[in-house]
């Protein structure tokens, strides 16, 4: 590929090029993340996850974060068939093998006040899932309003 040296008479130019080059790179990767962010989401409610939200942030890389309501853990040979059955996914592989192992930390707490509340889910570069406790009167006067 030829280097053109106009674009170094017009730097505006060359900047909306390259703008317009890295604006193209972001919404194709944003629809690649979304077409499994949109697999992911079916398989979650499949294995009995509840979402509560789904917010995408278009940036290079986009984020996304993914908010679950949790109900009794959800069976590991459910989440295990997913990753075994999609494999070929990254996106799935990486959430579900992190839910596997948050599952696996559900009973760690017993707090008698506490219960689980929710999970919530950050891709990003680097994935990030937070587990979260809440207080059990609290909770069901939220789910009661």
């Amino acid at each position: 590929m030829a280097f053109d040296m106009n674009k170094l008479r017009n730097p505006a130019s060359a900047l909306t090029d390259v703008a317009g080059a890295m604006a193209n790179v972001g919404m194709e990767k944003a629809q690649e993340v979304l077409a499994e962010i949109n697999l992911l989401l079916q398989l979650l409610q499949q294995a009995g996850y509840g979402i509560t939200s789904l917010d995408f942030e278009l940036s290079l890389p986009p984020k996304v974060t993914i908010k679950l309501k949790t109900g009794p853990a959800v069976k590991e040979e459910k989440l295990a068939a997913i990753v075994r059955d999609h494999g070929d996914k990254k996106v799935v592989t990486t959430i579900v093998g992190a839910l596997i192992q948050a599952n696996r930390l559900r009973s760690s707490v017993t707090v008698e006040t506490l219960e689980m509340g929710g999970v919530e889910i950050e891709l990003t570069t680097t994935p990030n899932i937070t587990l979260q406790w809440k207080d059990k009167q609290e909770q069901r006067a939220e789910a009661a309003a």
